[in-house]
């Protein structure tokens, strides 16, 4: 796996590890279930499953998107959507160079059973 591609990986971690703390620290319900949320992303990203990078991505689309119509964030929301189109972006990348589905085995039709 090239260089890059894992720094990626750590960046997008790092970027998801640090707004689950965020989201820990609104001390409410509502705080709790986007950290409860976060957290499972942070699951699927660490695991290298496809629906973490997929889920990673909607959930920056969510938080540009809430930040942007100032639903949410209002303090910071420059920073949020910054790091929401980062969350983006890193994610569709890693989602293609890890998370690839195997490709059959060439050698086998599924004709022949």
């Amino acid at each position: 796996m090239a260089g890059w591609v894992r720094f990626l990986e750590i960046f997008l971690l790092l970027i998801l590890t640090v707004s689950l703390t965020g989201f820990l620290s609104f001390v409410n319900l509502y705080g709790f279930f986007l950290a409860l949320v976060t957290a499972a992303i942070i699951y699927g990203v660490y695991r290298r499953q496809r629906w973490g990078y997929f889920s990673a991505a909607a959930w920056g689309l969510a938080c540009y998107q809430l930040a942007k119509q100032g639903y949410e964030f209002a303090e910071v929301k420059r920073q949020v959507m910054v790091s929401g189109i980062l969350v983006i972006i890193i994610a569709i990348i890693l989602h293609e160079k890890i998370a690839r589905k195997s490709p059959e085995h060439p050698n086998s039709n599924s004709d022949n059973p």
